[in-house]
């Protein structure tokens, strides 16, 4: 079915809703329609289509081509693929071309990790130096847009806010440690003379509030600078297991049971050994977390899949109350945003994830199961 700029949306022209859209809140799907639209109408484009993962199994399609100089046709579809193929342009390309949505000549493939999404442009001949120029525009615009989607937990920082983070995590280092210090210090030696169970148990909570001004300080940091990743090739099940291993304790006394499995003995990645192990703790400390903060037993998944040829699957699953707020999942990985659900132990953990993740050019993806409770997938390619 082609439609014209007239009716589509209600009639109105898709400048007007281009503008609208980044003014107002609009789901993905819509976002996702008004960015292929974009590639017809202002890129050049004869075919776009923008695919990204609807959850861990299934890939949202959103296509849109020109039929004749007046109309569009514009489809959805779902597809029953791996997220993990978004970080493979040619995964992406052969699970399009099965659909006969595109292919052929003159397509260009934009991966876009950070937004679990990418996008496939075709053109109907050698694109022009104007429209190439009008392109190089196109793309952080789209880019952009689609963060704003307000049914996605996404994060694309700015490189000046992350640097102005870093800025102020730098000097609050510096200012505020020294006295931190001291307060520590005279926390221990008045710990030590003190008789009194109640005063002991005051001073242990001082010591304890200290130190945990001290760590948000230093995850500001490390959040806004990390270092980058010293890789090597490493057995990623070997990593999972060492992770696991402390965190037995603490769960058993939550009632929580881990589980963990995987389809090979050894799935071999190149990343840096130390913030993987990072990222497998924080995602899994904040299932434990969601479980405790509930006060339920209950299980802790961790799963490792080596299906792909490029791409390494791991996912942590619990079965606790899940992220209910849409407001909560919509700022997920977002280090800027105050309104966290209490309960859920968040803090900068899933931040210091998706960074880990991004650094690694790999994606991560939050879904709520069917049968509730919360999911986090993450791909990695297995040669970065």
């Amino acid at each position: 079915m082609s439609i014209s700029t007239e009716e589509q949306i209600g009639g109105r022209p898709f400048l007007h809703r281009l503008l609208d859209a980044q003014v107002f809140e609009y789901g993905w799907n819509d976002l996702s329609s008004l960015v292929v639209e974009a590639w017809i109408r202002l890129g050049g484009a004869s075919a776009a289509v923008l695919i990204s993962a609807n959850s861990a199994e299934e890939l949202h399609v959103s296509y849109c081509r020109s039929v004749d100089e007046h109309g569009l046709q514009f489809s959805n579809i779902l597809l029953a693929q791996p997220f993990a193929i978004l970080l493979d342009p040619g995964e992406i390309i052969a699970a399009i071309a099965e659909t006969g949505l595109i292919g052929g000549m003159h397509l260009m493939v934009l991966p876009w990790p950070d937004l679990a999404a990418a996008l496939i442009v075709q053109f109907p001949d050698v694109v022009e130096p104007a429209i190439e120029r009008l392109q190089a525009t196109l793309v952080p615009t789209c880019r952009q847009l689609l963060s704003r989607a307000n049914d996605r937990a996404i994060l694309l920082p700015r490189a000046d806010e992350l640097e102005a983070m870093a800025e102020f995590a730098a000097g609050a280092g510096h200012e505020i440690n020294n006295p931190l210090a001291s307060i520590l210090g005279q926390t221990q030696i008045l710990l030590k003379s003190e008789p009194s169970t109640d005063r002991k148990q005051a001073f242990e909570t001082i010591g304890a509030q200290a130190w945990r001004v001290r760590d948000m300080i230093g995850n500001s940091m490390l959040f806004a600078r990390p270092p980058q990743p010293q890789k090597s090739h490493i057995n990623l099940v070997e990593i999972v297991q060492q992770t696991l291993k402390p965190f037995h304790k603490s769960a058993t006394d939550a009632d929580v049971e881990i589980h963990f499995a995987t389809t090979a003995d050894v799935i071999e990645v190149a990343a840096d050994r130390t913030q993987l192990g990072t990222l497998i703790a924080q995602l899994v400390r904040n299932a434990i977390e969601s479980l405790r903060g509930a006060d339920q037993d209950g299980n802790v998944s961790v799963t490792l899949r080596d299906d792909l040829l490029t791409t390494v699957e791991l996912s942590v699953v619990d079965d606790g109350p899940g992220i209910v707020s849409d407001e909560v999942r919509r700022h997920l990985f977002n280090p800027f945003y105050s309104g966290r659900s209490a309960g859920r132990g968040l803090g900068f953990g899933l931040c210091l994830a998706w960074q880990i993740v991004r650094m690694h050019g790999g994606l991560i993806l939050h879904e709520t199961p069917k049968n509730g409770g919360a999911a986090f997938h993450v791909a990695l390619p297995k040669n970065s």
